[in-house]
């Protein structure tokens, strides 16, 4: 499975003031003769454990326990600290709760109709926060990831997968014309509810680094871009993606810009 992949990984620390955390109080520090005690700029490290707390409405900070490269610990720290600020990486796998019925947090949906319960791994995603995207999608997306990376280019998600509730939420808001809500479909009708749909991070469309590296290569890892008018909008359909690809573009054909 592709859950916690930070254990697989060394980072480095790019925060000059990366404080160390009280391992049973992430919000209070660790402090040595009166000093809060700090990981060196610099100083690449392991983790092997991340713990969350609720910061908000709809976010959470992230923290990891750092360890030295003999495996010794450093403590816990903010994942802020860490260059990429651990974008990216996934966390745990959450499989279907007993009993789930088809408004539950792993329902599938597909043009209107519930077709089962999927698993989801979770993702931290552009803005540091937590998405869910289905098992198996995992795979293709981080491949893809890496790729980018190779290339200077961060590719990051803003949306992965909804629950009914989470699309009600946003279509109720567009219908509604809420501040803050953009065009969403029915509860039901988005592809982010059967696990395909990604709204990838992109300022902008063409001349933006992040969309031009998806024209050129996204389709190669089984993306494709399947709406009009949102560049950010693409999903994982290996077989319309393969067709782009002999067709020499990156969009499915009723997708006009």
């Amino acid at each position: 499975m592709f859950e916690r992949s930070y254990l697989d990984k060394s980072f480095t620390v790019a925060d000059p003031d990366a404080r160390v955390r009280q391992a049973g109080n992430l919000m209070a520090f660790e402090t040595s003769g009166g000093t809060i005690k700090t990981i060196a700029q610099s100083t690449v490290i392991r983790v092997d454990a991340v713990e969350r707390l609720q910061a908000g409405a709809n976010k959470v900070s992230l923290f990891a326990r750092a360890l030295k490269e003999d495996g010794t610990p450093h403590g816990w720290t903010s994942t802020n600290n860490l260059q990429g600020k651990f974008v990216n990486e996934t966390l745990e796998l959450i499989e279907p709760p007993s009993g789930s019925g088809k408004f539950g947090p792993n329902a599938a949906w597909s043009h209107g109709a519930y077709v089962g319960q999927i698993g989801l791994v979770e993702v931290v995603d552009a803005r540091t926060e937590i998405e869910r995207i289905a098992v198996d999608t995992v795979e293709a997306y981080l491949k893809m990831v890496d790729a980018a990376k190779l290339s200077g280019v961060t590719v990051a998600i803003n949306s992965g997968f909804r629950s009914y509730p989470e699309q009600k939420i946003l279509s109720d808001g567009f219908e509604k014309h809420l501040p803050g809500f953009n065009k969403a479909a029915k509860p039901g009708n988005s592809n982010h509810q059967n696990g395909i749909a990604f709204d990838i991070a992109v300022a902008g469309a063409d001349g933006n680094e992040v969309y031009d590296w998806l024209k050129r290569n996204a389709p190669g890892f089984g993306f494709v871009r399947t709406v009009s008018g949102e560049p950010w909008h693409w999903e994982y359909d290996p077989p319309r993606a393969q067709q782009a690809v002999q067709n020499h573009t990156y969009k499915i054909p009723a997708v006009s810009e």
